[in-house]
Order: structure tokens, then C-alpha cells, then sequence
């Protein structure tokens, strides 16, 4: 009978205890004894490709927490968010789940004697998951008891062995650090982050060839939609593969519109409503809160694209006439001048069309210029590599194995696995760590490759799977390029730890003109060194662009503060060439080690030597700015 393990949790007592939940006008409940605790609804971190019952993964203590939609587990509408709504915290064999509820209403004492079978035929689709059906109050009020092993199920029922997630749940439980004393902290992964459809995704670095500007591949027949065609990079055939579509995500282009759509309609509507009012010579105050969600739409939306950026240049204007004009007129009609409050009446329509005129345009070259945000990841796992397009590469770091989570127990439907989760800033930012060897098993994928290895470049030096990819790989230097102004510099990758964005920096008295200062790079000080001024170019402020290169000087972490980071690439050594005794780039001599040379010389990347930056006496000053 089901109803043995509802009355057996109980022991030889006659009755249990259920935390009962509503979930639309129904009543159900859990044993007690399964449920851990029950919290407000946390940020989450949405899993592509998982079933859509799972609404993504929270961090709980240090606990990576899948979070289930109970509504949508039984087949039922959605339902927004409100006061009362809370996630049960469940605990199977050392595994937690995080189930999310209208509400819970209360912990309920229930008889053996009040514990039924479920019916042949029950409402909705819960059966699978029922324990019993337990009736109350005479029978007015009636509680689904719920088998909560059932309803935690993912598709994939193995436990976690020694050493995953039980035991990772339990370290984090115990409210204690890791012990620094041990390897653990010292021991980091070094991964590439980016970003698709708002959730921040990373790949090991080992699997990282290169990062690549987005350009348009060749298409071939047959394939399947997420393969957008190949590339020819040096000489090799590169797959192309659109990760939105792989992770089943609409497309870059249609997000970015979507933003916008629903606010030009409302303005539309605006511009409507208010014309009719300012006709029937209405004299009362105005309802523009639309002009303000416009203002900070636009103040937090940005791209790469300088056409797209100039479009929304010309809606703010545009937008803020219309503020302007509205505060005028009513100054006006606080005077009793109608004839200028009229005026400004007219000019406030006149920047409300022209407002209207710039978004329509801003969503008509949406589609054509996106690409400028995005970027091609290259990567590599058993000699099989793709370019993979990403929303927009976020920074490179190095996360101690510490802070990493074995993956979640939810299931992918297809070509992305998780191999694991970063838990960052205290578990507030949660980056998930795909699984590149999981998507190079794709056979229809490596069919692609090759099927389309046909040029001489590609002959001469071997497919990219080849065995004598290392060969060729000895005549390369991988680099992290990056702007200073309009020039273009480039550095071996091997002398970059990590890239970060722009923090808080704290200045130090009397340190050198060239240092910035300090600032805290998870819990570890660093000094800031303004690359512009050390190598006297133009002072720049910062942006949303501006990154920190970290990098070792003298045996010191230092930061380098530099304009943008423009993408990963693999340079041949034959395409270096040594530093012309004149250059035009505005930096010293003594830091360049080299010019590359792509695209046959169309575009030149200034090679730096990060050892040759500062001088012996420079070194140690660095050195004491974090004493």
C-alpha cells in the first residue's frame, strides 16, 4: 500500500506530521520529516534545455539548490510571483530541491485513520506522485499527501557518490571555511565567461583556442538550424555553431527588440491619449511616467554597435524634449499662460513622434548590427574544434576548486551539459561550467567538419582534428588582444591570469603617476596600474568597456587597466614581425616585442612585453603599494 510510507515515517505512532501548501485552491502537504526548511523565493540562475518545470538553480549556504515549479510539475498554469510565495526545501538521501508554492498554509498533526489510498480517478495530474489522500474536518477539507522522492525526481535518480553533492551539501551546512591551510584554495580552474540570454555560462581555458569577432559563415545543406555554416580561419574549416539555438533560447536579435517593442507601443499609445487631451483643451496635469521608464531603458541598455548606440542617442534627445516641454507647460499653466502652455504642448508631441521615429529605427537595425556584441569562442576537446556564438564574452578568471559545485541533478534534453557550478561573491553570481567533450560527441556536428575541409590551406596544414594540429599549434602564440584609443595591442596569453571588469579603486598617496591604486580581487589586494599613462597616451574615464588585464610584474598580481579587450586569437609566428625602429603607435620601444600581421597586414596588433613595462626601481615600488 502507498499509504505504508506516509504511516511509517511516523514510526509505531499513530499519526505524522504534514507542512501542508496551496497551490492554486488545492491542498497538499509533505511528511515533516523531508522538509528541511522554507524560504522566499531566491535568485536564480536558469538552466537551458531542462525540463520546464525546473525553474533554474539558486545557492542556498553554499548549496547549489534546483528550484522546481510545482504549479508547472502537475500540469498546471504558472502563476507571478507574490508575498506568500515560498520554496519548500526538501532533503532525499543528502540531495536538496527546492520546490516553489503559492503558499504554505500550515503544519498539519494527521491520523492513520485519516490517510486514505489515492483514487482510481483524481483531478489534474498529481497521481504519479501521491502517497495518500488524507481527509480532515469531517471530510470538508481534503490534503494530497506527496511522495516527495517522487516529486523531486529530474530524470536522473542515481545518488551522488562520495565527494559530489551530498557531501559538498553537508561541508557547506557546517557553516565553517574551507581550511586555507589545505591545496584546495590554491588549486584554480582558470575558465572564459560569457554570457547567453542573461545567464552567465563559462568554459575551461584548456578548451579555449580562441575568441573570435562574429562574421557571416559560408551555410552547408543539410544541417541542422543551430548550425549556422563554417568559416575558413588560416587555412582551416571552423563549424559554426549559434549556442541560443543550441540551448533552444530565441535569438539575440529578438531579445534585444522584445526590450523595446512593448515600450515604442506604449509611447505610441501615450503620444495618442495625450493629443486628444491637449485637443479638448484639457489643462490638467499630464501622465508621462512613460517618458521615465524610456529614460532608464535606455540609460541600461547598451551594445558595441555605434549605429544602434546613435539610434538610441537620437530617442533620448528626443525623449528628454518631451520631459522638458511637459515641465514647461505646466509651469505655464501654473502662471495661467495658455498661450505658451500650448506651445510647449505642441513641442512635447512634436518629441514624442521624433522619439517614436528613433525606436522603430533602433528595432529596424537590430538585426544587422547585433553582431557587433556577440563573439565566436572557440574550442577545442580531443582535436575536434568548433566556434561557438556567444551573447558577449564576460571576463577570464581563476576559481578555486573551493567554490566549484558538481552539477545539479536536472537533466539536459540535449547537446550542453553542465560539468559543474562557480559560486562567486558569496554565492550571489552563479556561473555555470559547460561541458565542451559532452558536445563534441555530436556526430552530426563532426560531419560537418569534415565534409567541408576542401581548401589547399587546410590540406597543406591538416584538418583540424588532425594529429599534427600540435605541430602546428608550436608555430603560434595565442594572445589576448585589447584597444588603447584606436590602436590595437596584443599580449601572450600565458602572461595573463585573469580579465575582470573595472571595480572600485582605491588611491594610494604618493604612489607613482602611473598607478591607479588598489583594489580587492577576492579578498586579495592588488595594485592598478593605468596603462594609458605609463605609456603617456591621452587619459581616457572609464566605461562600461573598460577591463583590468591582471598579470604578474616583478612577481606582483598587478592590474592593467586598458580601454576594451578585443578578442583571443592565434597569431603564426611567421606573421610576427620584429619592431620597426620608428612606429606611430605612441608607446616606447622598449615595450613592443613584435607587429603581427592578419588579415595580410590589413589589421596590425602592436605586441607587448608585460616584463619590459616597468623598470627594476619601478618594480619596487609597485611592490610596496600593497604593504
Amino acid at each position: 500500500m502507498q499509504t505504508e510510507t506516509l504511516q511509517q515515517s511516523a514510526g509505531l505512532k499513530d499519526e505524522s506530521q504534514l507542512v501542508t501548501f496551496l497551490l492554486k485552491d488545492e491542498e497538499f502537504g509533505f511528511d515533516i520529516m523531508s522538509v528541511q526548511e522554507i524560504i522566499r523565493l531566491p535568485k536564480m540562475a536558469k538552466v537551458p534545455r531542462t525540463p520546464a518545470y525546473v525553474d533554474g538553480i539558486a545557492n542556498l549556504r553554499g548549496v547549489v539548490l534546483p528550484v522546481i515549479d510545482m504549479r508547472t510539475r502537475f500540469g498546471m498554469e504558472r502563476a507571478q510571483e507574490t508575498d506568500r510565495t515560498r520554496v519548500l526545501v526538501v532533503d532525499i538521501d543528502g540531495v536538496k530541491t527546492g520546490l516553489r508554492v503559492d503558499r504554505v498554509k500550515q503544519v498539519t498533526r494527521v491520523l492513520r485513520s485519516e490517510i486514505e489510498p489515492p483514487p482510481a480517478a483524481i483531478r489534474g495530474t498529481t497521481s504519479d506522485y501521491l502517497e495518500g489522500v488524507v481527509k480532515l474536518d469531517k471530510g470538508q477539507r481534503i490534503v494530497m499527501a506527496l511522495n516527495a522522492a517522487q516529486v523531486c525526481e529530474i530524470g536522473v535518480s542515481s545518488k551522488p557518490e562520495s565527494g559530489s553533492g551530498a557531501a559538498s551539501g553537508s561541508k557547506a551546512e557546517s557553516g565553517k571555511s574551507p581550511d586555507k591551510s589545505t591545496n584546495a584554495d590554491a588549486e584554480v580552474q582558470k575558465m572564459v565567461t560569457f554570457r547567453i540570454a542573461k545567464e552567465e555560462f563559462a568554459f575551461h581555458m584548456e578548451h579555449v583556442r580562441e575568441i573570435l569577432r562574429v562574421q557571416t559563415p559560408n551555410q552547408v545543406p543539410d544541417v541542422p538550424d543551430y548550425v549556422l555554416g563554417v568559416l575558413t580561419v588560416r587555412g582551416q574549416i571552423l563549424p559554426v555553431i549559434d549556442l541560443r539555438r543550441l540551448l533552444q533560447q530565441r535569438s539575440l536579435a529578438d531579445e534585444f527588440a522584445d526590450s523595446c517593442r512593448p515600450l515604442r507601443e506604449e509611447y505610441e499609445r501615450w503620444i495618442d491619449l495625450t493629443e486628444a487631451a491637449f485637443a479638448g483643451g484639457s489643462h490638467s496635469k499630464v501622465e508621462s511616467s512613460i517618458t521615465e521608464n524610456l529614460r532608464k531603458w535606455i540609460t541600461d541598455t547598451n551594445s558595441s554597435s555605434q549605429l544602434l548606440m546613435e539610434a538610441l542617442a537620437k530617442a533620448r534627445a528626443a525623449n528628454e524634449k518631451v520631459i522638458n516641454q511637459l515641465q514647461a507647460r505646466a509651469r505655464n499653466e501654473e502662471r495661467g499662460d495658455r498661450d505658451a502652455a500650448g506651445a510647449c504642448a505642441e513641442e512635447a508631441l512634436s518629441g514624442a513622434r521624433e522619439t517614436v521615429v528613433a525606436l522603430h529605427r533602433f528595432e529596424q537595425q537590430i538585426a544587422e548590427n547585433i553582431q557587433e556584441d556577440q563573439r565566436i569562442i572557440v574550442v577545442d576537446a580531443e582535436g575536434f574544434v568548433l566556434g561557438l556564438v556567444v551573447d558577449h564574452v564576460h571576463e577570464v578568471l581563476n576559481v578555486p576548486k573551493s567554490l566549484m559545485e558538481p552539477p545539479p541533478r536536472i537533466t539536459s534534453t540535449g547537446g550542453m551539459e553542465l560539468s559543474g557550478v562557480a559560486k562567486l561573491d558569496d554565492g550571489s553570481r552563479l556561473i555555470m561550467l559547460l561541458d565542451v567533450a559532452n558536445l563534441m560527441k555530436d556526430q552530426k556536428l563532426k560531419d560537418v567538419q569534415s565534409s567541408s575541409i576542401q581548401t589547399v590551406e587546410t590540406k597543406k596544414h591538416g584538418d583540424l582534428g588532425s594529429s599534427g594540429s600540435g605541430k602546428q599549434e608550436l608555430s603560434e602564440v595565442q594572445l589576448v588582444t585589447f584597444m588603447l584609443g584606436p590602436e590595437e595591442y596584443g599580449v601572450p596569453i600565458s602572461q595573463i591570469q585573469e580579465i575582470d571588469r573595472l571595480s572600485n579603486i582605491t588611491k594610494v598617496p604618493k604612489a607613482a603617476k602611473f598607478i591607479e591604486g588598489i583594489t580587492n580581487l577576492r579578498g586579495e589586494v592588488i595594485p592598478v596600474l593605468d596603462t594609458r599613462k605609463r605609456f603617456e597616451l591621452a587619459v581616457k574615464q572609464p566605461d562600461d568597456r573598460t577591463r583590468i588585464i591582471i598579470v604578474d610584474l616583478g612577481g606582483t598580481k598587478t592590474g592593467l587597466v586598458v580601454d576594451s579587450v578585443r578578442e583571443v586569437l592565434n597569431l603564426a609566428k611567421k606573421d610576427i614581425a620584429p619592431p620597426p625602429d620608428a612606429i606611430g603607435s605612441g608607446i616606447d620601444q622598449q615595450f613592443i616585442s613584435g607587429i603581427g600581421k592578419v588579415d595580410s597586414g590589413k589589421r596590425m596588433i602592436v605586441l607587448l612585453d608585460v616584463e619590459r613595462i616597468l623598470s627594476r626601481q619601478e618594480y619596487a615600488l609597485l611592490s610596496q603599494v600593497t604593504k
